[in-house]
């Protein structure tokens, strides 16, 4: 039995010895409804997910099961400048308008919702602002100021910067407080991938980071697994995992199963899930001791 689960794992991680990075396989789960075509967040929610549009769509949360089906679609009094990623803290849900591809806005937030039996308060939203960002007139993809991804670590809301020029990302808290102050850097990462979101697991304390290339035309999608300690990401114990499916991925989501499930943009397969669980991952010493 030992031999079979460690040629299953080999096959399952698909690692390349000439690339020298191992590769996650992933099961296609579901194509969503083309109302959901533009999935650019994805949280987890009682028994299965919730999901949103980015720009150019309706302020609305689209409520999933653990296969993907859609059970309903929530209107939010709120619009949807830019909708990147989603959050979730108890019954609080909080929506990151943050999305900057040509890094000219000054009006970014995260907005906070409460949801108790499918209806939606809005709370007032929390602003974002980069205290490092000195300039909002550049050329659009040419700047480090744009930002996808969202999550809770312990008690701190931590957000994501897709760093266009040097594919790197920053780590930004932001305070839940409403605080004007400009938010300054606390870590930068070198993920060699644009990132556009991001789980945490209280559990193992472990951040996945999910991105893809800035290749237009050959989009390679990865997730990083990387240790937290004391507040901090431990770089250098973290591992990067090339998805074996290529395109714009975009939400990503520990699904009560354990499993990493992850969204892809587009009118083809939508929901796929890892075939192996992030214990399983951890275990097989994925992210270094």
């Amino acid at each position: 039995m030992r031999i079979l689960v460690s040629l299953y794992l080999a096959v399952v991680l698909g690692g390349c010895a000439t690339a020298q990075e191992p590769t996650l396989a992933l099961d296609a789960m579901a194509t969503f409804d083309t109302r959901l075509s533009e999935t650019s967040g994805l949280v987890r929610w009682q028994q299965g997910f919730i999901s949103h549009n980015d720009s150019g769509n309706d302020a609305e949360l689209f409520m999933l099961t653990a296969h993907g089906d859609l059970i309903a679609r929530l209107p939010v009094a709120a619009g949807n400048h830019d909708w990147e990623d989603i959050a979730v803290r108890g019954n609080t849900l909080y929506v990151a308008d943050i999305g900057n591809n040509k890094g000219r806005r000054r009006e970014l937030s995260i907005l906070p919702l409460t949801l108790e039996q499918n209806n939606i308060r809005v709370h007032p939203s929390l602003p974002v602002a980069y205290a490092e960002q000195r300039h909002f007139q550049p050329a659009p993809h040419q700047h480090n100021f744009d930002a996808e991804a969202l999550t809770w670590v312990a008690d701190e809301l931590w957000l994501f910067t897709k760093r266009w020029l040097d594919q790197d990302t920053a780590l930004y808290k932001v305070p839940t407080t409403g605080d004007l102050q400009p938010l300054r850097a606390q870590q930068r990462l070198n993920t060699r991938m644009l990132v556009t979101g991001a789980e945490f697991d209280a559990e193992s304390n472990t951040l996945l980071l999910l991105g893809y290339s800035r290749n237009w035309w050959n989009r390679i999608a990865w997730i990083w697994l990387y240790p937290v300690q004391d507040g901090r990401v431990q770089e250098g114990r973290g591992q990067r995992l090339r998805l074996d499916k290529g395109g714009q991925f975009e939400g990503i989501a520990l699904g009560q199963d354990d499993f990493i499930y992850v969204t892809r943009e587009g009118h083809d397969t939508n929901l796929f899930r890892s075939h192996l669980t992030l214990s399983q991952l951890l275990e097989q010493g994925l992210v270094n001791e």
